[in-house]
């Protein structure tokens, strides 16, 4: 089995506006489309692992959210990129809905959304590597097994990023 990577979706590839879900809000964060673009032509798979309370609150629908994925689907293909499969938690602890337990294991901190992804795709999380802005994606990969988990500043290049995580992590293909 090989690696890939797991990105957090706000304010790590997307620009976040509080509960971003409109497609008109839509925007790549400083150079992300670049990065995602890079790891395509070194053949690294690319997931998103992303929490969206809105969901929870009622602020947005599951549909609306999906609409506003496949649109970066979309955006980051037309660049050269590709995003291979996105997670999602819609729960929120303060949030319960129905007939629906008051705790999961979805959200990050938990490790959940990449346990998921990694037996569906048949990925070794020993040889991926988490990135996201928010120490709950980095306490989530850890908690998942990954073989790093980056914590990402906000003007930090992700072309740069991802050119070191490449060379470092998966320079043999892995």
């Amino acid at each position: 089995m090989k690696g890939a990577i797991f990105f957090d979706r706000d304010n790590t590839l997307v620009i976040d506006n509080g509960y971003t879900w409109k497609i008109s809000d839509f925007a790549f964060l400083s150079d992300s489309a670049e990065a995602l673009a890079l790891l395509n032509a070194h053949h690294i798979t690319v997931f998103i692992v992303t929490n969206q309370s809105g969901i929870a609150r009622g602020y947005f629908s599951e549909t609306d959210m999906h609409k506003f994925n496949q649109h970066l689907i979309e955006q980051v293909d037309l660049k050269g990129g590709r995003i291979t499969d996105i997670a999602f938690c819609p729960h929120h602890p303060d949030y319960p809905k129905k007939d629906a337990p008051t705790h999961c294991d979805c959200r990050k901190p938990s490790s959940g959304m990449l346990q998921k992804l990694s037996h569906k795709w048949q990925i070794d999380l020993k040889k991926s590597v988490m990135i996201g802005d928010q120490q709950t994606d980095i306490q989530a990969g850890i908690k998942a097994g990954c073989r790093e988990s980056f914590l990402l500043e906000p003007n930090r290049s992700r072309v740069e990023l991802c050119s070191i995580i490449i060379a470092d992590y998966f320079r043999d293909g892995v």
